[in-house]
């Protein structure tokens, strides 16, 4: 019978895809009475009802009892309808039973494809609902599929889209190799001009590896600190599958925040660089104020001073010889830096910066601080010079060529100006 060849086949999908018997059951009615309407040629008067108890399925037409019929699709007349449902009254509805075997094995099929049509779609809706809300989680999964465009990873019941330009520049995946990865956005449909490279139907979950983020959670799924919220995680900038910077802090002083991101001999860390394929990951300590911030800001390269010049500025001095490490290979370390303390980082060398510093207090001392007669300062402020750098920045050679200056002024004033600035 049609019924039992329905209900195996019903107990079969249900138990294969794990649906619920409510949803089953109404799709199973919907799907009759689509294949009733084959054969009647509408369907605002069928109707279908399961007995859950014993599977009996009921097709019927339901129609209208009037004292006259015009339209016998719709109508019944009284007469006829006593005959069966002997209190029946007129204006109430009699439902004429169909019998659902003299469909046949066409009906089987039309019941099948109407009910695994609704499955795929209701199946598409759940995975929606089950990703929807997922955006910015780590998930881990397997390449199964790699394309010029992009890579399918497939994480539990579905297959996830990686981007080309989401992955690790110059990472090479490999079929069936695990990798994590950060849910980016989850979309019913391809986004704006993914239609020709996406090859799933259906809810398309996009995956980025790219991120700042992923380097947040994979810190979360690493470090336990991180994850129960003993360390927190401040800033992160990043420049993938080259560097990134990962500011961390902790309320409690007996937490060593970077120490635990680190790991016993950089053990934790390590896990972590080789997930990002390579990409250098430096931790600093987070610190409220600016000049300190970047100076663990440059780490590894230690900082000698640094001073705040203005709200979006702080100068950091460093060796000479750690020139080129607080810059970095193209800026990328200075660059970063100042991307992740929200400051612009200005580095000068020690001895370019003391330098600077001798100039300047060399332009506080004017001309007139100097000890020399008022005829030495006459000569030497309508000459031009205001101030004992200015006399500095010219050599014996130049400074004698002005009038009135011989080589025993010259050796006066030189003597007055080291006498000053060893006073200062």
């Amino acid at each position: 019978m049609i019924n039992k060849s329905i209900v195996a086949m019903l107990t079969e999908l249900a138990a294969e895809r794990d649906l619920g018997k409510d949803f089953v059951l109404e799709t199973l009615k919907e799907s009759l009475i689509t294949a009733a309407k084959k054969r009647y040629g509408r369907s605002e008067n069928l109707g279908c009802e399961i007995s859950e108890a014993s599977g009996n399925i009921k097709l019927f037409l339901k129609k209208t009892v009037t004292e006259t019929v015009t339209d016998a699709d719709i109508e019944i007349s009284l007469k006829e309808a006593r005959k069966i449902k002997p209190t029946i009254e007129i204006g109430s509805v009699f439902k004429e039973e169909i019998p659902v075997d003299e469909f046949g094995r066409n009906a089987i099929n039309i019941v099948k494809n109407t009910l695994i049509q609704r499955i795929k779609t209701n199946e598409k809706e759940m995975l929606y609902e089950k990703y929807k809300n997922r955006k910015g989680e780590l998930v881990s999964g397997t390449v199964s599929r790699i394309y010029s465009t992009g890579s399918y990873i497939k994480i539990g019941d579905i297959e996830a889209f990686l981007p080309r330009e989401e992955q690790i520049p110059n990472e090479r995946l490999r079929r069936g190799s695990q990798i994590k990865a950060l849910i980016k956005n989850i979309t019913q449909t391809p986004e704006d001009g993914d239609e020709e490279r996406i090859r799933i139907k259906g809810p398309i979950v996009y995956l980025s590896r790219i991120q700042p983020e992923f380097v947040a959670r994979l810190l979360e799924f690493e470090i336990p600190e991180v994850l129960h919220s003993k360390v927190e995680i401040k800033d992160i900038a990043r420049k993938p599958g080259v560097r990134a910077k990962v500011s961390v802090y902790s309320q409690n002083e007996k937490v060593d925040a970077v120490g635990s991101c680190v790991g016993h001999k950089g053990s934790r860390i390590k896990s972590i660089v080789r997930e990002l394929s390579g990409e250098r990951v430096d931790v600093v300590h987070w610190k409220k104020d600016k000049a300190k911030y970047a100076e663990k800001a440059l780490s590894p390269v230690k900082v000698l001073e640094s001073k705040k010049i203005d709200k979006n500025r702080v100068l950091c001095i460093v060796p000479d010889d750690e020139l080129t490490g607080a810059i970095g290979k193209l800026g990328e370390n200075v660059s970063l830096a100042s991307e992740l303390t929200h400051v612009k980082i200005e580095i000068k060398v020690k001895s370019e910066y003391r330098k600077e510093k001798e100039d300047e207090e060399r332009s506080k001392i004017t001309t007139d601080d100097l000890d020399l007669s008022d005829h030495i300062k006459k000569i030497l402020k309508k000459a031009g010079f205001k101030n004992a750098q200015d006399i500095l920045s010219k050599n014996d050679e130049e400074l004698s060529k002005i009038k009135g200056i011989g080589k025993k002024k010259l050796e006066a004033i030189h003597k007055s100006i080291h006498a000053r600035i060893n006073k200062e």
